[in-house]
């Protein structure tokens, strides 16, 4: 492994548990997919003389370091010189370039900015270091006391994450941009049964099973399949696409342009650009269009998403209470890790739902709006007091993270018990 030469740091900006939410409840922002991969883990293969840092909300950090093999993000001896950056800039290929060229070339320390918003610093020695609060929980705080008015400034163009639609909408591109590291590490060869347009652009990695009938359309964009993957019969998979490792397709499943599968999700049905982040349960019939599923999402039978408004026009939503214009013509809905619905749900176009929330309306669209822990139809939402209960829904989250060899993690817990309390008041 290379030594790192620098220390980047992601740090979380100001109010991300508002923007990015109902991810940000359970997730820190570094977490959000930029393509296949986790935004953190484009960074770190692509930035291989730096060693990563993280510095946010301090349940969602924990959470996210217990449940890495690896541990990384130990602030008490950053090896110098350190690069700051916001978490929610998206790892482009432009930006790692640009970020690298940075650092090698760099001479001294500079600010770096996009317009007129700070997205990071450079900083050569321990002096200038020694202004920053690493101790701070967002990258705001973290250079308040930064004399940045002393350093010159370097002006680049970024592209943010602030919202989960965001990461949507850019898989198309994080998927392409991805396909020359993962072509690099899944070399196995296409089955002779399996049809294939453009098979050039298909990575395919160890032990995956292809049933008979399945089309892999990569004309317009890569397929990259990681290791144990099942592929039932008469499946169609249109790239740009990324399945996880271990990630099944049911039978006559029908995945479009721009769909990423996280590791160990079980999909069937129409799914069109949409993210299921890890884990997650979709293996019925059902039409789940420019979406973003947390992990342990279930989705039963026949379960569909509304992703374009009958006017044509521009989509709102509402965040934590908060009216967001998101200037998108086409959104399905953001759920929450551990929600889940029942058979023949209907979602509206953008409709947003919390952590571990049972929707039980069928045949009526329940509201756009669905906080955390809300259980039953939309009648029992609206009375107050209709929640999960908090340790029934602890005892649910456990077992089904048991059936797939996990456990919830004391930080996931204290989110859990945080975000019931947060409802109550």
């Amino acid at each position: 492994m290379q030594q790192a030469l620098f220390t980047l740091i992601l740090a979380e900006s100001k109010g991300i548990e508002h923007t990015l939410y109902p991810f940000s409840v359970m997730h820190s922002s570094w977490e959000l997919r930029y393509g296949g991969r986790r935004s953190f883990e484009v960074f770190r293969d692509g930035l291989p003389e730096f060693s990563l840092s993280f510095i946010g909300r301090d349940l969602q950090k924990r959470a996210f370091q217990e449940q890495e093999v690896n541990k990384q993000g130990d602030l008490t001896t950053p090896t110098s010189p350190i690069m700051i950056l916001r978490a929610d800039i998206a790892p482009t290929s432009q930006i790692l370039t640009i970020l690298r060229r940075m650092a090698i070339d760099g001479a001294q320390s500079f600010i770096i900015r996009d317009k007129e918003l700070i997205i990071g610093a450079y900083l050569m020695n321990e002096q200038e270091i020694a202004h920053l609060d690493l101790f701070a929980p967002t990258f705001e705080e973290v250079i308040a006391f930064f004399p940045i008015e002393s350093l010159p400034v370097t002006d680049i163009e970024s592209a943010r994450m602030m919202h989960q639609w965001d990461a949507m909408m850019m898989a198309p591109k994080g998927i392409a941009e991805s396909f020359s590291y993962f072509s690099k590490h899944l070399k196995e060869p296409l089955p002779g049964h399996v049809f294939a347009l453009n098979v050039d652009n298909i990575a395919i990695g160890k032990q995956c099973e292809f049933a008979a009938g399945i089309v892999l359309d990569a004309s317009k964009g890569p397929i990259i399949i990681e290791s144990d993957v099942m592929i039932m019969a008469q499946s169609f998979v249109q790239g740009p696409c990324h399945i996880g490792k271990g990630s099944m397709l049911k039978a006559g499943a029908q995945l479009y342009a721009g769909t990423v599968l996280g590791p160990h999700c079980k999909i069937g049905g129409e799914v069109e650009q949409s993210i299921f982040h890890g884990f997650a349960n979709k293996q019925h019939q059902g039409f789940i269009g420019h979406s973003y599923c947390g992990e342990w999402v279930n989705l039963g039978a026949m379960t569909t998403t509304s992703d374009l408004k009958n006017t044509y026009g521009t989509i709102d939503v509402t965040l934590r209470r908060k009216h967001i214009h998101t200037e998108l013509q086409f959104l399905g809905a953001l759920i929450g890790d551990h929600s889940k619905t029942a058979i023949g749900t209907c979602l509206k176009t953008g409709t947003i739902i919390g952590i571990s929330s049972s929707i039980h309306d069928i045949g009526v669209f329940p509201p756009k709006e669905i906080p955390s822990f809300a259980w039953g139809t939309s009648a029992e939402m609206s009375k107050k007091g209709e929640q999960y209960d908090l340790q029934k829904a602890l005892q649910v989250a456990d077992l089904v993270m048991n059936r797939r060899g996990k456990s919830m993690s004391p930080a996931q817990q204290e989110i859990f018990k945080k975000e019931f309390q947060l409802l109550s008041e």
